[in-house]
């Protein structure tokens, strides 16, 4: 079996301190950064948030994070003048180590450059990575070394995210918490951007956001986790605004999907629903799980319940709790959670013997009122992306009086031992049941370092000291 940690965390600990990038914060900081609208020069001191009080980083927590960290400063930056108008953005990934080095490998295992696809770029791991630039900056005042990262992805994203309508509803937490990271205000304004999008596609007549199209999706469909943090981001920005509309229609979205798309004798959420709409058009009050071809053209089984989309959904059900005060979101949050939480493990997703969470779930019936036998893929994991978990476990702590901390324990240790890689010095997308690297149909190792993966692994980590 390949041997995915060459390198143990002990000796890149040495080597860090060694070498002088092994100081990590010791005492409690509590101050005011910079504001990101000027660059921030090698003499500036970016220190902490006056509202946000950080908690001592473990060493071997700080050795993670600035390992992933320099990965990505040495070799994610992609400067093809075809991304962001000639700025560039982040490779999809890398194979550490190669040379020249191998980037945006796809699933058979070529190279975008080899393949002759179209050429990939995600602005979301963009803002991840700004992200997490600010969370280690002021987790880190006064250490300089991603100055100019800093100064580089901040008008990338404001490129790539002014007046924003994605509809991934959980961008809106990320960039709100930017916006309390750095003061700048156009991370807010770019928020709610998101939520005037959102109430823009809500339709009143169904009480819900969805999408159709004239030919293959006629009766409308949506990804319950998407649409369930749109929702969430509406009713946060609603209550931060005194925008009554935008409560009313987020609360409306989060009670459609409890009631068409939650499934209560398991506790969780499918993946995606279609057939919102009878043929008539009217409501369709028993919808399916969605069959059928996504955007970039691949078969989507709606009936499958993934980490990172349940994570995701968590956190956002958090974050409005703690806006609003209205303990019905946290007591959705921790429903969600204990399905999902030792001793019981009811979704039998969390794997008892290596730590972490299995793939995903597949129920074999066809709508969440007839999920039939719940299934779990046991044979691989998705790395970065269950991540998320160990923030929605740290998140939860905060709000139930450390109710989780046995499996927010759990999840650290899977963060640091399981999901990251030392060979690598980061995160790859996809691993067997034991951490180990999986194989590319044509041979050679699945050990590319993917800016999804530790951009989420990352946050996690970062939110630790919160």
């Amino acid at each position: 079996m390949h041997n995915r940690r060459k390198i143990s965390l002990t000796g890149i600990l040495v080597i860090l301190i060694l070498t002088g990038f092994g100081a990590c914060k010791t005492t409690t900081n509590q101050v005011t950064p910079a504001a990101t609208n000027t660059p921030i020069t090698q003499s500036q001191t970016v220190t902490a948030i006056a509202t946000i009080a950080l908690t001592p980083t473990s060493p071997m927590l700080h050795t993670v994070e600035l390992d992933i960290m320099n990965n990505i400063k040495a070799h994610g930056f992609h400067a093809d003048p075809g991304i962001n108008n000639g700025m560039g953005g982040l490779y999809i990934n890398w194979r550490y180590g190669s040379n020249p080095l191998q980037v945006n490998v796809n699933g058979t295992g070529e190279t975008d450059e080899t393949s002759g696809a179209t050429l990939r770029h995600d602005d979301l791991t963009d803002l991840r990575y700004l992200h997490n630039l600010w969370s280690y900056k002021i987790e880190n005042p006064g250490d300089t070394s991603f100055d100019s990262d800093m100064n580089r992805y901040t008008p990338i994203i404001k490129h790539e995210f002014e007046k924003t309508h994605n509809e991934r509803g959980w961008i809106y937490d990320i960039l709100i918490d930017i916006y309390t990271l750095s003061h700048d205000t156009f991370y807010k304004e770019a928020a709610m951007s998101l939520a005037r999008s959102y109430a823009k596609a809500y339709d009143p007549a169904i009480g819900m956001i969805y999408k159709k199209n004239s030919t293959t999706n006629i009766q409308g469909s949506y990804r319950t986790d998407n649409t369930l943090e749109a929702g969430c981001a509406l009713i946060q920005a609603g209550a931060l605004t005194n925008n009554t509309d935008w409560i009313q229609k987020g609360k409306n979205i989060v009670n459609f999907l409890y009631t068409h798309a939650y499934i209560p004798q398991y506790h969780t959420f499918p993946a995606q629903i279609g057939h919102v709409l009878q043929t008539s058009g009217q409501l369709n009050p028993e919808q399916p799980f969605f069959a059928g071809l996504s955007n970039q053209s691949y078969q989507v089984d709606g009936g499958i319940v993934r980490m990172g989309n349940i994570s995701q959904i968590i956190i956002s059900l958090l974050d409005t709790y703690q806006v609003t005060h209205e303990h019905d979101y946290l007591n959705k949050a921790t429903d969600l959670l204990d399905a999902l939480s030792l001793p019981h493990n009811e979704l039998k997703m969390w794997d008892t013997i290596n730590g972490g969470y299995f793939y995903d779930l597949k129920f074999s019936g066809s709508s969440p009122s007839q999920p039939g036998i719940a299934s779990v893929d046991t044979k691989r994991k998705e790395a970065g992306r269950q991540a998320t978990m160990l923030q929605a476990y740290h998140l939860a702590d905060k709000l139930t009086n450390n109710h989780y901390q046995d499996m927010e324990n759990r999840m650290r240790n899977t963060a640091l031992n399981g999901i990251y890689s030392a060979s690598i010095h980061g995160v790859t997308y996809l691993v067997n049941t034991d951490w180990s690297f999986q194989k590319f149909k044509s041979g050679p190792y699945n050990d590319m370092d993917t800016t999804e993966a530790m951009g989420a692994e990352l946050e996690s980590l970062f939110f630790l000291s919160r």
